[in-house]
């Protein structure tokens, strides 16, 4: 008869394989890709982890959108703002790209809470730079990443308001902002587990981002996706950048993945631009590995 010792070596070595076996399948398909490739998941049941390039700095793209959630809900939380203030939309205030206050006329009035949905889950750039005003700018935004223990993480501008850069050397880099694999999947972790701010503005913020309506890279080859797992996660992209990152959660076990890609030769704005087609392909692999 098996000792329980021994059962125990017995499951820590195919838990090992396992996790081998999912970096090798990793490490295959991001080798034939033609761009650079960041990962950091992690089963938050035992701490499985898979990982590339997890410590290299990324550009966030509107990856960047968490942290100004992240700030929002902790000044709500601290009593500085309530996320039913109004903000009145400027022409000033409208910036291209993804959104639709641009389109908006001026005079609009909406809430906080209007304004963090819009950026969430539509990504709307003007409504992510007003959030950016209401909690004290962008050094203040950049303390509370600081605050969290992120160290490579930073945001260095406004959105398409380059002149505000705070890190001139940084924004030639990597624009509006830079993270690494590991530290959004250690901020998103913290924020699972209610460390960010207090239990109920925890799941508020992941109930927004569960409510996002770009689902191509991460849900994309999930198997029932919204009938069996719920996806929290925030997506970014610019030319030759593609990224995403979130919290799944399913039936049998939950997890952390974060996937940022740059310098794509693929820069095609279509649902199968590559990158896209690998995030997306790496998230059903990490799926198959931890859901087993």
């Amino acid at each position: 008869m098996k000792t329980i010792a021994s059962l125990m070596i017995m499951m820590t070595f195919v838990l090992s394989a396992n996790a081998q076996s999912l970096q090798d399948s990793v490490n295959a398909l991001v080798a034939k890709y033609k761009g650079e490739v960041g990962i950091y998941a992690v089963d938050l049941a035992n701490g499985d982890t898979v990982t590339c390039n997890p410590d290299k700095r990324f550009e966030t793209a509107s990856v960047i959108k968490i942290w100004i959630l992240g700030k929002l809900y902790q000044e709500a939380q601290n009593g500085k703002l309530s996320l039913n203030d109004r903000v009145v939309l400027t022409d000033s205030n409208k910036v291209p790209g993804s959104g639709i206050l641009q389109f908006m006329n001026a005079g609009l009035n909406p809430t906080l809470h209007d304004l963090a949905w819009l950026m969430i889950d539509l990504s709307d750039n003007s409504a992510a730079n007003m959030l950016v005003d209401q909690v004290g700018g962008l050094k203040k935004v950049d303390d509370f990443i600081q605050s969290v223990g992120l160290k490579k993480t930073k945001m260095i501008s406004k959105i398409f308001v380059p002149h505000t850069s705070i890190d001139t050397v940084l924004g030639k880099k990597f624009g509006i902002g830079v993270t690494t694999p590991r530290e959004t999947a250690i901020y998103l972790t913290k924020l699972y587990n209610g460390e960010i701010v207090d239990s109920a503005s925890s799941m508020a913020m992941i109930k927004l981002m569960e409510d996002q309506t770009y689902n191509i890279d991460i849900p994309r080859f999930l198997p029932t996706y919204k009938d069996t797992i719920t996806i929290a996660h925030k997506a970014g992209e610019l030319n030759a950048t593609r990224n995403d990152c979130g919290i799944v959660y399913t039936p049998r076990v939950n997890y952390v993945i974060a996937v940022f890609t740059n310098k794509n030769a693929d820069q095609r704005w279509i649902t199968d631009n590559s990158a896209d087609v690998l995030i997306a392909k790496i998230s059903r692999l990490i799926y198959d590995s931890f859901v087993k």
